[in-house]
């Protein structure tokens, strides 16, 4: 009796996906497709948030600190050179300081829109996966040969007399009709 128990839920698992609904294989398809256009928005997303960031922090950072670090470069010019700022002479070097300075300032911002792609990625990638396998699982049910749905129905008939594949595809698609009449007479 444990025997049959167990091999009646393994078979119930299984049996459910043996004939597999061609709704089920378009919704397959389209669900990759919306992965695909997830994970398009959701890095196009991020950079625009970090790109509307590091604006604010550009506009700050030009308008308002460089102005405070040009006139302390300058005031700190001869002290440092032993002669006079000539910014004809001079400004490439102070310009340059200063893109440093920036570029120092704005890596962290850009090593979180590093670290945040690469997470999105990362997930993407991971429910891409799955819904390959899922893919590879509903093809490796589409070649269930007839031996082998013969095995199964044999288990199903040892379970319960006149129980198989096709007894649970008539039954499903006796539900389906009923649902549809009962669609078509609400509309």
């Amino acid at each position: 009796m444990k025997k049959i128990i167990i091999s009646f839920f393994i078979v119930v698992a299984t049996v459910s996906c043996i004939s597999i609904p061609p709704e089920i294989i378009k919704t397959h398809s389209k669900e990759l497709e919306i992965i695909e256009a997830l994970k398009a928005s959701h890095l196009a997303m991020v950079d625009s948030y970090v790109d509307q960031k590091i604006l604010v922090f550009e506009t700050f950072f030009f308008n308002e600190y460089g102005l405070v670090y040009r006139n302390n470069w300058v005031g700190s010019f001869k002290e440092l050179n032993g002669r006079d700022y000539k910014e004809e002479y001079d400004f490439p070097k102070l310009y340059n300081d200063l893109v440093a300075e920036y570029e120092e300032q704005v890596l962290p911002i850009e090593k979180i829109r590093f670290d945040l792609k690469t997470s999105i990625n990362t997930e993407y990638t991971n429910a891409m996966d799955l819904h390959k396998t899922t893919g590879n699982w509903i093809d490796n049910l589409k070649k269930i040969n007839d031996s082998q749905r013969k095995t199964i129905d044999s288990m199903l008939n040892s379970i319960k007399p006149g129980f198989s594949l096709s007894s649970i595809d008539t039954v499903i698609e006796n539900a389906k009709s009923k649902l549809k009449t009962k669609i078509e007479t609400l509309d």
